[in-house]
């Protein structure tokens, strides 16, 4: 069965598209990269996906349910879970609280990133923007759902733990959990990637396939 299914999905701010008729599923076990540069529609997409942003037009199906009226509450309910790019975490709230919203604890959040278990009383708008991403990846690990939709999860991140952050997403995929993944390290999104997206003023302009030739595909359409 589909994990995720978008059909014409139209999205943006005050009248004005900025996503125009975007099409895309995700299937069980797969990770799809969106790929594109600043301003190509990327996280508009994501924020209508998870319903943080009302689409103009089109359909976003979890499943065979249809969620495009949906709250981004009963969203995660069908097993949707999101990392944002401009809000990752609850920054009023600590780390153990951001965690425990996805009735998760800090010790098995630190299976994914050990400096959690030592930062649960700290509030999460004190740690450093690489480390709320952290948190972020690490509340999703821990209660992984059945859909990711990742949004620049490795900005800000050191190597390593970009590294560990490509790992977690393959552990998740091996699990049968379905990827959306939205990256400017194209390295890394390549690496994990089954196939690949690539966005320009808010339409599609080229899709495939990840194979060894893919990384100069992409780098050349990025660069046009």
């Amino acid at each position: 069965m589909t994990l995720l299914s978008v059909h014409g999905l139209v999205a943006g701010y005050a009248g004005a598209r900025i996503v125009n008729d975007l099409d895309l599923v995700i299937m069980p076990g797969e990770v799809v990269a969106l790929l594109g540069r600043n301003g190509a529609g990327k996280s508009t997409a994501v924020s209508a996906i998870t319903g943080t942003l009302t689409s103009m037009a089109g359909t976003v199906v979890i499943g065979d349910i249809n969620v495009t009226k949906t709250q981004p509450s009963q969203r995660f309910q069908l097993g949707m879970r999101t990392v944002r790019q401009d809000q990752p975490i609850l920054r009023d709230l600590t780390v153990a609280e951001n965690l425990r919203l996805v009735e998760s604890s800090k010790e098995v959040a630190a299976e994914s990133f050990p400096f959690l278990a030592e930062r649960s009383s700290q509030r999460a708008g004190t740690l450093s923007g690489g480390e709320q991403k952290m948190l972020a990846v690490g509340r999703t690990a821990a209660n992984p759902g059945k859909l990711w939709i990742l949004d620049e999860p490795s900005e800000g991140l050191q190597p390593m733990n970009v590294n560990r952050c490509a790992q977690l997403i393959k552990e998740a995929a091996s699990r049968g959990v379905g990827v959306l993944l939205v990256e400017q390290h194209i390295g890394m999104a390549l690496e994990v990637a089954d196939r690949w997206i690539v966005m320009e003023t808010g339409v599609v302009i080229d899709q495939g396939e990840v194979t060894a030739n893919t990384f100069e595909t992409v780098s050349r359409r990025l660069a046009v």
